[in-house]
């Protein structure tokens, strides 16, 4: 048994030495992000052994100083103290680089915040000739001295100051990180508190082990930022190395791969088949290209970053990466065919200004590679540029309309074919904007979906959709029902009945004049969707099904699900009067014998409204009988139009 010269319990410092090691050697041997919140955390560690094993190291010097050059003891006490300071200083420095305090804040902070430990680490330093901190005496030894407290005032700073900065950046942290780091310096301070009530036991360096192990669980595990099948970054490895870059206003390029109809190979191979090619991808890019951070994004798709990349090296890389792509990636047992790619580039000298628009062009360099069906690289211009600020206007102006309730609905007529009559109308959400005018559906839907106000947007449609049956006298306008869209992320709200029927209360009516249209993207999953159309069915509400074969049609969930009425997307309309294919009419007929009312949309002219009415629908829609029209304009066009006979 080891035989120590002081009257230190060194049991804590000492366990803590190996775990700390192990801890560390993990760490390295782990691919990291090349982060300054992951190379603060590294010194976090670092600085805590160094700590830990001259805390020991001076306990023990300072029996038999004697023995040794009075300088040598000092300097070892100094390093112990300055490792102190640092440890302490590099906790807060972690804390502040996980909200990007520095990079919100600027230099200013970083020098005023780093001013109490430069401050306390001269007091050490100046130690040997001012008595500072403590003294050797040739007498009596080691003892401490006035400002030794000041150690304690450092580390305290510290651990308040994290805190502080905690909460003021609340709102832009994770509530995981947040609560790894209140924690951590809860640690700490407890830890400090032990120091003091047993002066004789070395357990900081054991607290501080245990604050690293929740930063480590919490925040900076590496296996958080690796895809655990394909082995390479993660899109969340992604967003926060951009997020760095971005805060840091550092020029980055990003080069994308797209493995195209990944789906369909994917349902074919199966998952596990393609999570090997994908493994063989991402470590031949790695080999490849070993000045690139390699990250899978998911679906098929991977991005490499790089500071230096210029258009003239894409296009050797892109050479590179199709010639591989010629043949199977089946190294690893994986699919057996060859896969082909869509390639995007995004330049360093394009403007990324935050994250979300960083991830937004990229996802719409990946959509118009793929709807142009491009060999080569699609390098992001100044118009998709232009589309992606427009889409963060649209964001910025959807936000401020849901939080005013200011959007618009807009109606558009149905023709009913059996009565020769105006005999229902479709409300269409409307944005207005008075720099842009109005703003077409297909832009702020996908942002509402995207960005969480998806849910509002239809609460407050419907709302004003109750309104204005509230407001005007349905049977005197001829018109029998309404239809309004709720979208596949709305069919999953499980309150989704209670709020509609809340509304509807609300406004004084009855949902029996109401009908639903529900999109065949929503009609995935059948059970939530089943129990959401019983309840609304008895609050009177009636089901149409809405774009039947615009998606992946499947009869079989469209049968079992209670629509009363089934409305034909206008592709499969305008197929049918620019071919011979006779499908609309064997669909038609389908839904005829499930007794199922049919809607046809985007009837342009009198031909094709008089077509269609002879080939069985029984509602027609579209610009030949009127565009979408304000409720006011609707209420003229149906009174001035009562008596019209549109096929004739």
């Amino acid at each position: 048994m080891w035989n120590w010269l002081s009257n230190y319990n060194y049991d804590f410092a000492l366990a803590t030495i190996p775990v700390q090691l192990i801890l560390m050697i993990l760490y390295y041997l782990r691919r990291q992000l090349p982060t300054r919140q992951g190379r603060s955390f590294w010194w976090v560690m670092m600085m805590n052994l160094i700590m830990t094993i001259t805390d020991i190291w001076a306990c023990e010097l300072n029996e038999v100083w004697r023995d040794y050059p009075v300088f040598f003891s000092y300097g070892l006490n100094i390093a112990y103290f300055f490792s102190f300071i640092l440890r302490g200083w590099l906790l807060f420095v972690y804390a502040s680089e996980v909200v990007n305090a520095s990079l919100r804040w600027g230099r200013k902070f970083t020098l005023f915040m780093g001013l109490p430990a430069v401050l306390v680490c001269l007091l050490i330093a100046s130690t040997p000739w001012t008595g500072a901190i403590f003294t050797m005496d040739p007498v009596t030894g080691y003892h401490n001295l006035a400002y030794y407290n000041a150690i304690y005032v450092s580390t305290w700073f510290y651990i308040v100051a994290s805190v502080v900065v905690l909460l003021r950046c609340r709102k832009e942290t994770a509530f995981r990180l947040q609560a790894g780091l209140y924690t951590c310096n809860v640690i700490l301070a407890v830890g400090l508190i032990m120091r003091h009530s047993f002066m004789n036991t070395l357990v900081t360096s054991f607290f501080s082990l245990m604050a690293i192990l929740i930063i480590y669980l919490t925040a900076q595990n590496p296996d958080s930022f690796r895809d655990r099948m394909v082995d390479v970054f993660n899109k969340s490895a992604f967003v926060e190395m951009v997020s760095e870059l971005v805060l840091q206003e550092k020029e980055f390029s990003c080069f994308g791969i797209g493995i195209k109809n990944y789906s369909s190979f994917k349902t074919f191979y199966g998952a596990s088949t393609m999570y090997k090619s994908l493994l063989d991808i991402g470590k031949w890019l790695e080999v490849q290209f070993p000045g690139f951070q390699v990250f899978y994004l998911g679906n098929g798709y991977m991005a490499l970053l790089n500071h230096t990349l210029d258009y003239i090296d894409v296009q050797s890389m892109a050479e590179k990466i199709s010639e591989r792509f010629c043949y199977p990636w089946a190294d690893s047992g994986g699919a057996k065919a060859a896969l082909g790619i869509n390639m995007v580039y995004i330049s360093k000298s394009v403007p990324k200004k935050q994250v979300h628009s960083v991830v937004e062009c990229l996802e719409e360099a990946f959509k118009e590679a793929h709807r142009r069906d491009m060999t080569d690289v699609y390098a992001a211009d100044e118009a998709l540029l232009e589309q992606l600020k427009r889409q963060e206007k649209v964001r910025v102006i959807l936000g401020s309309a849901l939080r005013e309730n200011k959007m618009e609905i807009h109606l558009q007529p149905l023709y009913s074919v059996r009565e020769d009559r105006i005999g229902a109308v479709e409300v269409l959400a409307r944005l207005y904007d008075e720099e842009l005018g109005y703003i077409p559906p297909h832009e702020f839907i996908p942002v509402a979906e995207t960005d969480g106000n998806i849910m509002e947007l239809g609460r407050q449609i419907f709302a004003k959709t109750c309104h204005f049956i509230s407001t005007h006298d349905l049977d005197a306008l001829g018109i029998d029902f309404l239809t309004v869209n709720i979208s596949p992320a709305q069919c999953l709200n499980y309150n989704l009945g209670d709020e509609l029927e809340r509304i509807a209360v609300r406004h004084r009516i009855s949902m029996d004049k109401i009908r639903l249209e529900v999109t065949e993207s929503a009609t995935g999953d059948m059970d939530s969707l089943l129990e959401q159309m019983r309840r609304l069915k008895n609050c009177g509400v009636s089901f149409l099904l809405d774009d039947f074969g615009a998606g992946t049609s499947n009869i079989v969930r469209v049968i079992n699900l209670p629509f009363a009425m089934v409305k034909i997307d206008m592709q499969l309309i305008w197929a049918y009067f620019r071919s011979n294919s006779h499908m609309l009419i064997h669909v038609m007929h389908m839904f005829q014998e499930e007794k199922m009312d049919i809607i046809v949309e985007g009837v342009e002219d009198k031909h094709m409204a008089q077509q269609l009415a002879q080939i069985g629908c029984e509602y027609e829609q579209g610009y030949y009988f009127s565009r979408p029209l304000p409720e006011d304009e609707l209420v003229d066009f149906l009174e001035s139009h009562r008596k019209h006979h549109w096929l004739d």
